[in-house]
């Protein structure tokens, strides 16, 4: 059973990002000396040369020496095994108030796609099941796997086992990790001047937690400017009975959307060229976030990523790994109740069984190479319209393999006469992706709804008919 005094975890803050300035070919030297400067300037001019280097030494910064070489290659991050994705794991952790909670309760994988410049957040829920240590045979919820598995002085190898438990759960490799807390969330959204957040549903909070006990939160539908602790109760809010906001799913959902707000501001005009905005941004985070080991040259390589996604007009798209994902097929209801239908405990777990992760694997590497796709999520009914019954149905067999874990469903015969097929979404400007994606692989040209379909048929998001062949008259 949950305890009283578990902490709620909040969305965290990314790791700094600066604008690469325009890219012209210039002397290794030069470029050098810049990172230099920034290096100085982001540490606080006030505090000295020592103290700045001091304060980057802290986040994790090691001095490589590969970075004074005069050489024109241009520096990278770490990719993974096949060269198109860097993986970073974002850990959200509450060390405030009066507790000592460890429990990380925000995980999200995030991926950056070189080829397509996009970025794929996956939210992994806290209490989903995982194996605590490597072979242990005890199973807990993920949120604990930092907290049991850390040394009392060095909670390295706790961050490191909890990036190993994500490999093993999502199949990714993962190149770089940072966990940080409430106060660095805080202070980093305050230091850019707050974040513009579209809230899409109006909710309530009653039980917001303050302390040793609780105030009420609320927040109206439509674009709002929120500074720290505004954001910090919109992404950590889980108790709202509106629009099923009050999930913890729906949580993580939100805690993505000021990620990708923090990111948006960070990379602004306005707080690029403001050394203020910049300086704080660095002191924020030096006692409040934790990082794998980075060089100047991660620096120079995070500043090209961050200017290529801008250039190329990258999209961020968000996923949580909830019972509902993979079309229901990936996660489920592990809870216990006690005799009179009490909650005991409330856990999610793998529906292949606990420590089986092929499918969760499969379905990870889907999201991350057709984003659009997935994230459309779109319900797709398939009908025989004159293909015949049975061929009809081999076609939606057909699909299902090609796009596993997408809602797929065979209506049945709606016509036996008809000729020609069609694929068209119910929505305008919606499942544009889905539409686009399923004409090609069924070599349907006809996007639009026949004339003889005159209703909605059963509320699906993309209807296809499957109908008889063309016969051309000479």
């Amino acid at each position: 059973m949950k305890s009283t005094d578990e902490k709620e975890i909040t969305a965290p803050s990314v790791p700094l990002e600066l604008e690469k300035p325009q890219k012209k070919k210039m002397k290794k030297w030069v470029k050098f000396v810049i990172i230099g400067v920034i290096v100085l300037i982001l540490g606080g001019i006030g505090f000295g040369i020592y103290k700045g280097l001091a304060i980057f030494q802290k986040i994790g910064l090691k001095f490589d020496t590969g970075a004074l070489s005069l050489t024109n290659v241009e520096p990278e991050l770490q990719k993974d095994s096949t060269g198109k994705y860097t993986n970073f794991l974002i850990i959200g952790i509450d060390t405030r108030g009066t507790t000592d909670g460890l429990n990380t309760d925000t995980l999200i994988l995030a991926s950056y796609n070189y080829d397509t410049h996009n970025v794929v957040m996956v939210s992994i829920p806290r209490d989903l099941s995982v194996e605590i240590g490597k072979d242990s045979k005890w199973y807990n919820k993920i949120n604990a796997v930092y907290a049991f598995t850390k040394e009392e002085s060095d909670d390295t190898k706790g961050l490191q086992e909890l990036q190993r438990t994500v490999e093993e759960l999502t199949g990714t490799e993962i190149q770089y990790y940072a966990m940080v807390n409430f106060d660095g969330f805080t202070q980093v959204v305050d230091a850019v001047g707050g974040v513009d957040i579209n809230v899409e549903n109006s909710f309530t909070d009653y039980t917001y937690p303050l302390g040793n006990g609780y105030q009420t939160v609320s927040f109206k539908a439509g674009i709002q400017h929120m500074d720290g602790e505004t954001a910090l109760k919109f992404a950590r809010s889980r108790h709202s009975n509106d629009n099923n906001e009050g999930s913890d799913f729906m949580r993580a959902r939100r805690q993505q959307k000021v990620i990708v707000a923090v990111k948006d501001k960070i990379l602004s005009t306005e707080t690029l060229t403001s050394p203020k905005a910049i300086t704080g941004l660095i002191s924020s985070v030096a006692d409040n976030i934790k990082v794998s080991q980075f060089t100047i040259s991660d620096i120079e390589a995070g500043l090209n990523v961050a200017k290529d996604f801008n250039e190329n007009n990258g999209k961020a798209y968000s996923f949580v790994l909830d019972p509902s994902a993979g079309n229901s097929q990936l996660v489920g209801n592990l809870s216990t109740y006690a005799k009179d239908g009490t909650l005991l405990a409330y856990v999610i777990g793998p529906k292949l069984g606990l420590g089986k992760y092929t499918d969760i694997n499969e379905y990870v590497d889907l999201i991350t190479a057709h984003p659009a796709l997935y994230a459309e999520d779109a319900r797709i009914y398939v009908y025989n319209t004159g293909l015949g019954y049975q061929e009809a149905y081999n076609e939606v067999q057909t699909l299902r393999t090609k796009y596993p874990y997408l809602n797929i469903v065979y209506r049945g015969t709606l016509y036996s006469n008809k000729e020609g097929s069609y694929i068209y979404s119910h929505t305008e400007n919606e499942f544009t992706t889905t539409v686009t994606d399923f004409a090609a692989a069924l070599k349907i040209e006809n996007k639009v709804k026949p004339e003889f379909i005159t209703n909605n048929l059963n509320g699906e998001d993309v209807t296809i008919l499957l109908g008889k062949a063309v016969q051309l008259t000479e």
